[in-house]
């Protein structure tokens, strides 16, 4: 005969494991790990499941079909940002002058923002998504956006052709990096710039609630993308018309390590665009491995950080030039502007595991974590 009081215990036991299921089974799915793809050609930024390997939906970037031209390829979509909550996407158009900012679930455009500038170029997001920044790239000039409404808050005046640009870890500062006269993009008479920096390649550091500036370091050679290292006392960058990535001492004020990184046989200024043989670096979050974008050598080269000494370097498609990290630093997604596709390259296996056909000149890549109801809305349109 069984015990009754055993009995009523392993029913409340039982109980327990039943209304635990259920809360579980109620408790929703963690956010998703998504790469947004910026095709500048295209006008359109691919959204990409990365575990999946797969575009689950597009943003139109060219709502009104608006056409621009200027040197080199078309440019609709220059960067993108994604705010804190994964709700909202950030496009600066590249030749359309502007910024634009999208409701990811649905796809439609919330406001733009005329920039009055020849190209819109690369931005920055400050942690809490309240303020954008963002490069106007022929009027020597860094603007700064309220993301509620797009309105223009202020700017300050950088280098000539203010490039990358990124805010420090406590919010208070901003870098940007200019590129300085660039014969391979000729700005035309009618298109003068609205500032002269006395000198045209610098970073120009500036409060980012103030807009003062901090400090202008000039700089022998113009930086192109580049990373602050883990303590933010350095940077790693890669460099105008060089094979090599550096690291820049911020204290020091000069290159303390170099790399110079291989040149496939037969590879001319003719195979990259806009004095970059490399556009692209990406470095991982424990700070030990730098993923930069060769797109002379149609290339990723794996770089051990903070020794800057080479890993590998992988192939994969054609013209690549941007880079991110995904996957906890497992994964590096290249951007292969020619062969409008998105490259997946294992680190630790030092290969490309995936190519995947992504659009019309993919140009920027951005990685976030998206709540799994948005996805589940992109996925139903």
């Amino acid at each position: 005969m069984t015990n009754p009081i055993l009995f009523r215990g392993r029913l409340a036991i039982l109980g327990c494991v039943v209304a635990g299921a259920a809360v579980f089974a109620q408790r929703p799915p963690g956010p998703v790990e998504i790469a947004f793809v910026a095709n500048a050609e295209g006008a359109e930024v691919a959204i990409v499941d990365i575990a999946a390997r797969a575009i689950i939906g597009s943003i139109a970037v060219n709502f009104a079909e608006v056409e621009s031209e200027g040197p080199g390829a078309p440019n609709y979509a220059q960067d993108t940002d994604v705010s804190p909550d994964g709700r909202t996407l950030y496009v600066s158009r590249g030749y359309l002058g502007d910024v634009a900012a999208f409701d990811i679930p649905s796809g439609r455009p919330l406001w733009t923002r005329p920039l009055n500038t020849m190209r819109a170029d690369h931005m920055t997001l400050t942690r809490d998504g309240r303020q954008l920044f963002v490069s106007a790239f022929v009027d020597n000039r860094v603007y700064r956006l309220d993301t509620a409404t797009g309105n223009i808050t202020g700017h300050f005046v950088s280098g000539i052709f203010p490039h990358d640009i990124k805010v420090s870890k406590d919010g208070t500062r901003l870098f940007n990096s200019s590129l300085g006269q660039m014969p391979s993009f000729p700005v035309p008479p009618s298109m003068r710039p609205l500032e002269k920096p006395e000198v045209p390649v610098q970073l120009t550091i500036a409060d980012a609630a103030t807009l003062a500036i901090r400090d202008r370091i000039p700089m022998g050679i113009a930086m192109r993308p580049w990373q602050f290292n883990a303590d933010e006392t350095g940077i790693y960058a890669l460099l105008s018309n060089q094979h090599a990535v550096v690291y820049y001492d911020l204290a020091a004020r000069k290159v303390s390590r170099r790399l110079d990184l291989p040149v496939k046989p037969g590879v001319t200024v003719k195979d990259w665009d806009f004095e970059a043989p490399l556009h692209g670096l990406a470095l991982t979050e424990d700070g030990s491995t730098l993923c930069l974008a060769g797109r002379g050598s149609d290339y990723a080269a794996l770089v051990r950080a903070p020794a800057l000494t080479l890993i590998a370097t992988v192939p994969v498609g054609d013209g690549p030039g941007w880079a991110e990290t995904a996957e906890d630093g497992r994964t590096c997604l290249i951007a292969n502007t020619r062969s409008d596709d998105l490259s997946f390259v294992s680190i630790a296996d030092r290969k490309e595991v995936r190519r995947l056909p992504i659009g019309n000149g993919p140009k920027h890549i951005t990685v976030a974590k998206i709540p799994a109801a948005v996805v589940a809305e992109v996925k139903a349109r």
